[in-house]
């Protein structure tokens, strides 16, 4: 891995003859060349990928959580409500392999999160590019107009924080799917993942945010599996 990122930031690497961006994507049918050698990629990539899935010893681990609330998504071994800590009879299991959620949810909410400890697979669902759903029930604190939910699902200018570079952006919440499925509940499915996203779309129009629940992201679905639960992935799932 090292090898490859250094080629293509010395640029070394094209795609249909272009230079390759870092963590850019090639899909079935593109062109890699090194050096300007043709790189047979598609056969080593589905041969990676069949190892992956066949081989019983493999170390990829992929677990789907419902997280509960007060649980903080983080490994940190200091904070007591950390995913570290209500995780800690999991973590024994795998003794040595160091797993971190995907798709995180802040401590106040619940639902779906991924833990694993393969960074493909949070480049697959948090690319921006790839614009992966993500479904959440939220229940309010008064009955909702038909009026804001379009007004939510057309998108609404809230003020969210960049945690990486610590500045705040205002813009409007690119449109959404937004279903009434109670009085005080609504279903929520997104393409993109700004910080608090939802309940600051929601405190835009008066409402407050008394529960918000994650039931998926992409193809994973939370289905039945009970708060606090824990439980692998099927391959078919991957």
């Amino acid at each position: 891995r090292r090898e490859a990122d250094a080629a293509v930031s010395a640029g070394r690497v094209l795609v249909n003859g272009e230079l390759v961006r870092p963590s850019q994507r090639v899909k079935a049918g593109d062109v890699v060349t090194l050096d300007g050698k043709v790189m047979l990629w598609e056969a080593y990539a589905r041969r990676v990928e069949e190892e992956i899935a066949n081989d019983a010893t493999s170390s990829f681990v992929y677990l789907l959580y419902n997280k509960p609330r007060g649980v903080v998504c983080t490994m940190e071994p200091h904070q007591r409500t950390s995913l570290h800590f209500a995780l800690e009879r999991e973590r024994a299991r795998m003794k040595k392999i160091r797993i971190f959620p995907v798709g995180r949810l802040d401590k106040d909410s619940s639902g779906l999160v991924l833990l694993t400890n393969d960074g493909r697979v949070s480049d697959a669902l948090l690319d921006p590019s790839r614009k992966a759903e993500k479904e959440y029930d939220v229940d309010v604190d008064r009955d909702v107009s038909a009026a804001d939910v379009e007004r939510l699902a057309a998108g609404v200018v809230i003020t969210t924080l960049q945690q990486r570079t610590m500045t705040e952006t205002t813009a409007p919440t690119q449109p959404c799917e937004v279903r009434k499925i109670g009085p005080r509940t609504l279903r929520f499915v997104l393409k993109e993942g700004r910080n608090r996203q939802i309940r600051k779309m929601c405190e835009a129009l008066s409402y407050d945010v008394t529960r918000l629940h994650r039931t998926r992201i992409a193809e994973l679905e939370l289905g039945d599996l009970e708060i606090g639960g824990l439980r692998p992935l099927d391959v078919d799932e991957l």
